[in-house]
């Protein structure tokens, strides 16, 4: 790559960067509630990733080797929670929530989560969990009043 391709490609990078958080602005208000619904715990700012943070998370995520894949399909949202914290086991995670997440930022739970989730009327359908360690990844999928929950683990 030349020097006018890397300039191009840094001014690419920015620009999406600032349009990701001038979005973050509009998505705030409805991801703070989707949050706290899921923790039933007020949102704290500081345990927000910054974007570059949370884009950091994901990239080390996805260059990880996968070591084993189990999904489950038609779970309860209780079944769910039990899940998550037989495999969380009192870790903090990242919390991301749908699409906003692209926009606001990856969150930090300490371990709080909620008995209740109301994916319907919160318009949610996508949850991730990710452990501080980057050990496992749990994905929950949540389509036409069905989760399915995808349990990751990574070498």
């Amino acid at each position: 790559m030349n020097n006018s391709e890397n300039k191009r490609e840094l001014l690419y990078s920015k620009r999406e960067l600032l349009y990701r958080k001038a979005q973050g602005k509009i998505h705030k208000d409805n991801y703070f509630n989707k949050i706290r619904s899921f923790t039933n715990v007020d949102v704290n700012a500081n345990r927000f990733l910054s974007l570059e943070e949370t884009d950091v998370l994901i990239n080390k995520i996805n260059c990880k080797n996968l070591l084993w894949r189990e999904k489950k399909y038609d779970c309860c949202y209780k079944e769910l929670v039990d899940f998550i914290q037989s495999k969380v086991k009192k870790q903090p995670f990242y919390l991301l929530i749908d699409e906003e997440w692209k926009y606001c930022g990856a969150y930090k739970v300490i371990n709080d989560i909620s008995e209740e989730y109301d994916f319907d009327k919160l318009v949610s359908d996508e949850i991730r969990i990710i452990p501080y360690d980057l050990s496992f990844q749990i994905r929950i999928d949540y389509d036409f009043n069905e989760i399915e929950c995808e349990y990751i683990i990574y070498k």
